[in-house]
């Protein structure tokens, strides 16, 4: 019996030692010590051009109450908070933004079309400001892209859609935005899908480097695809459980059968 339980034993170390995974492996830029690194080391986040399809939020504030009241419903509801309750959920944006037409304009109470396909966030501002500028007296514009969104898909804690209003986003962020990786994750080959001009283009990011800094889906673009793949050592868990299961079973099974003998 001595040996059988010796073989036992030495099976249960052996799925444990398959099973275990270096902490090294989950570490992101493991290669950046405390370094200051060169500015044409880490690339630039790109300026989005608006594109058909895009939803837009405009602000126009005039010293016209009415017209105020026509491009800004939030302020009958509570000013910012009215402004969360109108733009907070998906159907809330489509409904209240200004959809970008296929002929690259968002049509404006009052002003009318404006051209923005193909434009900076910040251009198509201006020529927004310009416009009003023709039809109100002392008008100030704000304009903010409401659909940058990106998927993150994988092992991830939790997998989804994220939506984010600041003018970029990094693949760090956009992980961190899904409540980090999983102990199960292969951070040195993710996945980033980008569709642009009617075609898909695919990125692979190893996030344990610092060269990611330098990698062109560092920066993600509304719509981006993060797919973090599993380690093959999540199939080799999987399994290891089940073996375990079946080696507690039969040690059991040995166990009283010993117990058996003996008496």
């Amino acid at each position: 019996m001595t040996k059988k339980y010796l073989i036992l034993m030495g099976l249960f170390i052996v799925i444990g030692l398959i099973s275990c995974r270096s902490n090294k492996d989950l570490v992101y830029l493991q290669d950046a010590d405390a370094e200051v690194l060169a500015p044409d080391f880490v690339i630039s986040a790109p300026e989005y051009k608006i594109k058909t399809n895009d939803n837009l939020f405009v602000s126009i504030i005039s010293l016209n109450s009415e017209i105020n009241q026509l491009y800004n419903p939030a302020q009958s509801i509570g000013g910012q908070q009215g402004n969360q309750q109108l733009y907070s959920q998906l159907p809330d944006q489509y409904l209240n933004g200004y959809l970008v037409d296929s002929q690259g304009n968002i049509s404006l109470p009052i002003i009318g079309n404006v051209g923005v396909a193909g434009l900076s966030q910040a251009q198509a501002q201006a020529k927004v400001q310009e416009h009003a500028n023709e039809y109100l007296k002392d008008a100030s514009v704000k304009v903010k892209l409401l659909n940058f969104r990106v998927s993150v898909m994988g092992e991830v804690t939790s997998p989804g859609v994220y939506y984010n209003y600041n003018s970029n986003l990094t693949i760090l962020e956009a992980i961190s935005m899904a409540n980090g990786i999983t102990d199960h994750a292969k951070i040195n080959r993710i996945l980033v899908i980008r569709n642009s001009n009617n075609q898909s283009k695919t990125y692979r990011v190893d996030l344990s480097s610092k060269n990611v800094l330098k990698s062109e889906a560092f920066f993600l673009q509304p719509n981006d695809v993060v797919y973090v793949e599993p380690h093959k050592i999540k199939s080799t868990d999987m399994n290891s459980n089940i073996y375990s299961l079946l080696l507690s079973t039969v040690s059991t099974a040995v166990l009283i059968t010993s117990l058996i003998i003996s008496n």
